[in-house]
């Protein structure tokens, strides 16, 4: 009969205590590893601009995106007939569900949590200068060692540049996974 030495006793058991440690609290986040920041950005019409141009918004690595060249957005934006701005989150688009757009009846600077639910997944929602909207992305693992989560971020419209066929955000993407706090600084949660 072997035995099993002292050492690899020892580390099994704390193995099966860290198990145990982090099944019992299922919403347990990895520290934080990045600071949120504001930003801007820019996106451009689906319709009528140079396919070359970002339409979509990457929530999950927090930059404008082409739409034409892979799935991997959370949102795009497009001017309608009459210059509304109206933003689809891939639902709308028929590309998968996860995303969704949370418009605010606050400031930008009030938005200090992301909710957990109520986020338009599967329609368009048109918005005007001045709104303010949270996004929820599609869960992602990329830099997840947690697993498969979404990212949020609040987004405030800026403006609207209808001959560019244009719209400037201000944006605040927190790129912690599962985190949800929207205020500048290393998240708490």
């Amino acid at each position: 009969m072997r035995s099993i030495s002292l050492p690899t006793r020892i580390f099994s058991a704390l193995a099966v205590l860290a198990l145990v440690v982090a099944c019992s609290n299922p919403n347990a986040l990895p520290p934080a590893q990045f600071d949120n920041v504001v930003d801007t950005a820019t996106l451009y019409a689906l319709t009528g601009t140079t396919i070359g141009l970002p339409s979509g918004y990457d929530g999950v690595s927090g930059a404008p995106v082409r739409t034409d060249l892979n799935i991997a957005f959370d949102f795009a934006m497009d001017l309608d007939a009459s210059g509304q701005l109206v933003l689809y989150p891939t639902g709308a688009l028929g590309l998968g569900n996860d995303p969704g757009i949370l418009v605010q009846t606050v400031d930008f600077d009030a938005v200090a949590s992301a909710p957990l639910d109520g986020y338009v997944q599967d329609s368009a929602v048109v918005v005007k200068p001045g709104s303010v909207f949270v996004l929820k992305t599609r869960l992602s693992n990329s830099l997840c060692s947690a697993g498969a989560l979404s990212r949020y971020g609040k987004f405030h419209v800026l403006g609207v540049d209808p001959p560019a066929r244009s719209a400037t955000f201000e944006v605040l993407m927190d790129l912690n996974c599962g985190y949800r706090d929207l205020v500048v600084g290393i998240p708490d949660k």
